[in-house]
């Protein structure tokens, strides 16, 4: 069965099988990668300029860091908790 992926920011966002390539509205960019050999996954990258695909890059150390929310959720956290615990009387 043939196989498609959807393509979204030049990143393959969903694969799926169908008898037939879909319609879908013109901006929607949908490939043929039945024949590809590796198979792109969701996540790999699409260049549209040489129409390949290519796994996208190991995280480096920056991959590793918090998110900005993640900052934010950790030092709400940290401060309760030092509310917390002048409630209590401690520190």
């Amino acid at each position: 069965m043939p196989k498609f992926a959807q393509i979204l920011d030049n990143k393959v966002y969903w694969i799926f099988e169908a008898d037939m390539q879909p319609e879908f509205a013109p901006y929607i960019v949908i490939k043929d990668i039945a024949d590809l050999v590796p198979q792109p996954q969701e996540g790999w990258l699409y260049d549209e300029a040489t129409d390949t695909f290519s796994p996208p890059p190991e995280p480096g150390p920056e991959g590793l860091q918090p998110t900005l929310e993640e900052q934010i959720y950790a030092e709400n956290l940290y401060q309760t908790a030092l509310l917390e615990m002048q409630f209590l009387g401690g520190a």
